[in-house]
């Protein structure tokens, strides 16, 4: 059986330790809610500044760590 702390880290967790909803969040950092599912989805990466990275830091209530754990492993769209 799978140990809790085993389980990887995600973009959904995050928020969801916030208690807001995809759209509450999405409004919370001036993004939309369609970019914060393609996040969640593992579709899309959040490009930004570094202040803008920091921005998300504390949106999410997590470490810089924590955020690179939790998108860790998606693709970059190159394009």
């Amino acid at each position: 059986m799978p140990n809790e702390s085993d389980k990887r880290l995600t973009p959904a967790d995050l928020r969801q330790r916030t208690g807001l909803t995809q759209v509450q969040f999405a409004a919370l950092i001036g993004k939309s809610p369609s970019a914060v599912t393609k996040w969640e989805a593992r579709s899309s990466l959040p490009r930004g500044t570094p202040s803008e990275i920091k921005r998300l830091c504390e949106a999410y209530k997590c470490t810089l760590d924590e955020l690179i754990e939790a998108f860790e492993g998606i693709e970059i769209d190159s394009e």
